[in-house]
């Protein structure tokens, strides 16, 4: 058996990972980061931001690492962690869906996480330390959100984003749900098959229980 450890922060897009790998029951050792100035570091304070970054030298979370081997990007985590259970079909059951997975993952991480909420969490990503301009920043950001809200709502055409299965672009799209969520984008109102889909992921025991590890809230009253 692997020995697998994941680096996350609570209600970071390293939820997603966290629990795909509760999903299909592997076992593996967490250590929760908190964001600080200089970087991630560990809540327990055994791991400082440069310890981290010796872990990932881009300083980003989540890492992965099976061992010994270091894994960073969410498709390319997620990717790992899904063929450790191949039965299951995570990545899709036909070359097409597998293309499929592989098309909603890298459009995620890129253009929804990367482009859209960084821009509207990271703005010094984009201006550096002009904060004159952030504010411009984020409400690019925020259109960006908004229009890849209804991209992902206008291909909920199913029970499920690729195919008629579960698959890791499920789970991936939870998290930003819960970001939309949070940050007043009506989520619940304005997207109702994206929400289909989203109750019934959330009431999965895997995602329960993450969002109890990560002291997080189930977001939908009929999930209590």
């Amino acid at each position: 058996m692997s020995n697998i450890t994941l680096y996350r922060v609570n209600n970071a897009c390293s939820l997603v990972p966290h629990i795909l790998l509760r999903e299909l029951q592997i076992p593996s050792t967490p250590v929760r980061l908190v964001l600080g100035s200089d970087g991630p570091y560990a809540v327990d304070g055994s791991l400082s931001s440069s310890d981290y970054k010796q872990v990932n030298p881009k300083g980003q979370v989540p890492t992965l690492v099976v061992d010994g081997s270091v894994v960073t990007e969410i498709p390319a985590i997620l990717t790992c962690i899904a063929d450790m259970a191949g039965d299951r079909k995570l990545l899709g059951s036909t070359p097409m869906e597998k293309v499929r997975v592989y098309e909603w993952m890298t459009w995620l991480s890129g253009t929804m996480h990367g482009w859209a909420w960084g821009s509207v969490l990271r703005p010094a990503r984009f201006v550096g330390g002009a904060e004159e301009m952030y504010e411009t920043v984020r409400e690019t950001g925020r259109e960006k959100v908004k229009e890849c809200f209804e991209r992902i709502e206008s291909k909920m055409d199913g029970n499920f984003a690729v195919g008629n299965q579960l698959t890791t672009v499920d789970f991936y799209l939870y998290i930003f749900w819960r970001w939309g969520n949070k940050h007043g984008y009506e989520v619940n109102e304005k997207y109702p098959k994206w929400k289909k889909l989203m109750m019934q992921v959330e009431k999965m025991d895997s995602v329960r229980k993450a969002l109890k590890d990560e002291d997080e809230p189930v977001l939908f009253a009929s999930n209590l």
